[in-house]
């Protein structure tokens, strides 16, 4: 059984799980990649064990019951327990709500909400031996919404009520459940928009503009964030829901 903790994150290899990812390493912890990107997953993998981190990345697709069960069942062999579980995996698609296919809403559903569940339900063996924590991904769409997002939204809505009711149901075992809602930030799911612009770098700085504190988040405020909440000074903070939007949901537009 390792003596350091051991951070678990889900979509652990790409854009705000990544930045988690490298952050707990970077602090001495023990982190295991659950994604289903395996190309990426393992180069990360190498990137961490280069440096002398303990790492493990595990394929695993969260929509699928028995992958998160098998995903579960390795890290306990592995290490024995599970000190952080960062349900970060997550998925969107743009559509007008009556546009949305019934295949849309199940990938969004299954990813985002099904499986920070399951996720959660599996790893808990392993949390409570050691009265570990939970940290969900959720987003500020789930608070305040764009248009063309509904299906997205209602997924990260859903976290926020799942995060209230494990953090009830699971006090008693020492297992405390927050949930973080990032708002802009240069990860994956801002990948594709970028792209798309003709002068990326100023499509950027036009949304930091739009933005209280004048910048586009990045990976690491939301990982500093995470592992805030699954610090020793956190330890009197469950059930809570922590916006890293640098100020947007505050402003009313003008």
């Amino acid at each position: 059984m390792t003596e350091t903790r051991v951070a678990l994150v889900t979509g652990g290899a790409y854009g705000i799980g990544r930045g988690i990812v490298q952050h707990f390493a970077g602090k001495g912890e023990s982190v295991v990649i659950a994604d289903r990107d395996v190309e990426r997953g393992t180069a990360l993998e190498s990137s961490i064990k280069a440096s002398g981190g303990r790492v493990l990345f595990v394929s695993t697709d969260i929509r699928i019951e028995s992958q998160i069960e098998s995903l579960m069942t390795t890290v306990a062999e592995v290490f024995g327990r599970i000190d952080v579980l960062c349900n970060n995996a997550g998925i969107e698609r743009y559509r007008r709500a009556d546009e949305y296919t019934v295949e849309d809403w199940n990938a969004i559903s299954e990813t985002n909400l099904r499986g920070t569940f399951l996720c959660t339900k599996y790893a808990y063996p392993l949390l409570k031996r050691v009265c570990g924590c939970v940290v969900n991904i959720s987003s500020v769409q789930g608070i305040a919404n764009e248009p063309q997002i509904s299906a997205y939204a209602a997924s990260k809505a859903g976290l926020l009520g799942l995060t209230r009711g494990m953090a009830v149901d699971f006090a008693a075992d020492g297992v405390r459940v927050n949930a973080i809602c990032p708002g802009a930030i240069r990860s994956g799911m801002m990948e594709p928009f970028i792209k798309d612009q003709s002068d990326p770098e100023e499509a950027v700085k036009a949304i930091g503009r739009t933005i209280p504190l004048g910048r586009v988040g990045q990976p690491e405020d939301i990982a500093q964030a995470v592992y805030f909440l699954a610090s020793q000074a956190a330890s009197y903070i469950t059930g809570a829901v922590l916006v890293v939007d640098g100020g947007l949901l505050s402003r009313l537009s003008t």
